[in-house]
């Protein structure tokens, strides 16, 4: 029975990437928790199931949407270990806030810039920076 879990599994990695304990939740309700636990060790064995490059490769695919905050929250809702997102996670920096704001329609309105850029993950900090910048280049913010 175990091999039913495992294939699974590996079904559904093949299709998309997920943490351990995403996994682990699926399967589990699938084919109960000592086949789910050991199809994991069996993935882990073979090196197709790693919390790390997860973290990474989702990291990577929405680092230029989203701030080191909302990344750091969207990890461990699908739960990946705090210790693992910890060592991902990049540096808020005031270039990415003003790459996403330069994409933003309302812009030109401080308080709705500042705020759009923090439910993206930004600091506030870096949120003001990243518009005081922003409107000393003279692209039109106000």
């Amino acid at each position: 029975m175990g091999s039913e879990a495992l294939a699974y599994a590996l079904r559904l990695l093949a299709r998309k990437g997920y943490s351990r304990a995403a996994l682990r939740a699926k399967l589990a309700a699938r084919f109960g928790e000592a086949e789910a636990e050991a199809a994991l060790g069996r993935l882990e064995a073979m090196g197709y199931l790693d919390d790390r490059a997860y973290a990474r490769a989702f990291v990577e695919t929405r680092a230029r949407r989203y701030g080191p905050r909302k990344l750091r929250a969207l990890l461990l809702a699908r739960g990946v270990p705090e210790e693992v997102v910890e060592e991902v996670l990049p540096e808020a920096r005031v270039e990415e806030a003003l790459a996403v704001l330069r994409r933003y329609r309302h812009r030109e309105d401080k308080a709705r810039a500042v705020r759009f850029l923090e439910g993206r993950g930004f600091p506030l900090g870096v949120a003001l920076e990243a518009w005081r910048l922003a409107q000393e280049e003279g692209e039109g913010y106000k």
